[in-house]
């Protein structure tokens, strides 16, 4: 994890770069190109053997927060790069038009709060059960939601640190986007209502998008 000048980029690790490459171009409606812009931030892919996921948080002095998350002990990596590549740019009437929230997992509440609450000073938001000692706590992070699952077993596989483990997209109407998505041969579960009110979501089956990859419709008063 680490910072960055606008916006999230979410840089994921692949096996089949070019697979991947088409796999979002599929997915998002546009044309090919090697990073994917949407109006809360950016999305590309590096070669598996470069390492895990990684994310960096947008923020808006960014010499001090590097500074400070020094202070706190961290070394963040250097600021990524986003070319403004006009292919990437979103379309005024794109059915995906950004990302909701990030997925993590986490060994438990404790560090999801020290390293997402106290350390990257995101604003902690709601902490609920959901069975078996698994916990969902939210974060805000500027325009998007940080969702971090802790004590589920399942899920977490006993993983010793933090990890990215899935993306859930923002639909303007999941009708149109399960549609086109079934259109074009990608493999999608049906549409089903959401565990949060006024939500309705769907989740596609595409091992090129190099993670766990949601869909989500939410009505204008739950996107406050």
């Amino acid at each position: 994890m680490g910072l960055s000048p606008r916006g999230v980029v979410v840089d994921l690790a692949t096996a089949a770069g070019e697979d991947t490459e088409v796999a979002y171009a599929r997915f998002l409606g546009r044309p090919p190109t090697t990073t994917v812009s949407v109006g809360n931030g950016s999305l590309r892919w590096h070669a598996e053997s470069g390492g895990a996921h990684r994310v960096q948080f947008g923020v808006a002095d960014l010499p001090g927060a590097t500074q400070l998350l020094r202070r706190r002990g961290l070394s963040p990596e250097e600021p990524v790069a986003v070319t403004d590549d006009p292919r990437a740019t979103v379309m005024a009437h794109a059915d995906i038009p950004a990302i909701d929230h990030l997925v993590f997992t986490a060994p438990n509440r404790d560090h999801a709060l020290a390293l997402f609450g106290s350390t990257l000073d995101l604003d902690f938001r709601l902490d609920r059960a959901i069975g078996d000692g698994a916990r969902q706590l939210f974060f805000r992070a500027q325009d998007l939601v940080v969702e971090v699952v802790t004590g589920a077993e399942s899920v977490t596989g006993g993983l010793p640190r933090c990890a990215l483990w899935g993306v859930a997209w923002l639909s303007v109407d999941a009708d149109v986007t399960h549609r086109r998505l079934t259109d074009s041969g990608v493999a999608t579960s049906g549409i089903r209502t959401g565990r949060k009110p006024g939500t309705r979501v769907f989740t596609v089956h595409d091992r090129a998008l190099a993670t766990r990859t949601v869909v989500i419709e939410t009505t204008p008063r739950q996107a406050e």
